[in-house]
């Protein structure tokens, strides 16, 4: 199962991670050399400008943004440490999709930066607008990870500015309707954060009772707040 969240502004990294416990890398959920390249390489490209403010202290990505985001209140309230534990065990992957990183798996150590997929957003914080750097490679990413790991369920949880890489992949244009398991969950305006939380903290619910096909048969492939 993969579950494909987004970042959020505000960040938290005053979690380390522990000496020996297992971290993720590219080449652990990528089997392309190139795409990898890509993917180190635009992340560098974003990076180098000062105005990431990239911070000097590295923890899971999993923990950078679920300790402080409106669209993890729920799980962070009821499910963290349940959820961190089916992490380490990788008995599910996460992954978020953010203007820095572009894509990072939840057990990735990372840094707090600023960046993001919204022209408005970078327009009023001065930080930058990413989008368009991101836009070849990361539905090629996203493909590449369903297609090496052929999860039987997949959700995605964000707004249009994040799912829209998902949509852009061929898995998505061309997905048949009995995949129940694939999702997109997409939010829209300032209560889009407080809907994630609440859809994501149900699906959790699921995840922790063991009984996705429930939460598959209750929702359709592309719910829209």
């Amino acid at each position: 199962m993969i579950v494909l969240t987004i970042c959020t502004a505000r960040k938290l990294d005053n979690v380390s991670i522990p000496q020996r416990e297992k971290t993720v890398q590219p080449s652990d959920y990528l089997d392309n050399e190139s795409l990898i390249k890509r993917l180190n390489q635009t992340r560098q490209q974003i990076f180098d400008d000062p105005r990431t403010k990239v911070g000097a202290k590295s923890t899971y990505a999993f923990d950078l943004y679920v300790n402080t985001g409106n669209a993890y209140k729920e799980l962070k309230k009821n499910h963290y440490e349940q959820i961190k534990s089916l992490l380490l065990s990788r008995e599910i992957d996460w992954y978020f999709l953010l203007g820095g990183y572009g894509l990072i798996h939840a057990l990735e150590p990372a840094k707090k930066y600023q960046a993001t997929f919204n022209r408005s957003i970078s327009y009023m914080n001065k930080i930058p607008f990413t989008a368009n750097l991101w836009k070849d490679t990361l539905p090629e990413i996203i493909e590449k990870i369903i297609t090496i790991e052929q999860p039987e369920h997949f959700y995605t949880f964000g707004s249009k500015d994040y799912t829209r890489f998902v949509k852009m992949t061929n898995l998505w244009k061309s997905l048949n309707t009995d995949k129940i398991g694939y999702k997109i969950f997409e939010s829209t305006g300032s209560a889009g954060a407080h809907w994630i939380s609440k859809k994501l903290g149900e699906l959790v619910n699921y995840i922790e009772k063991n009984n996705l096909d429930h939460f598959d048969k209750k929702y359709p492939q592309f719910l829209k707040q």
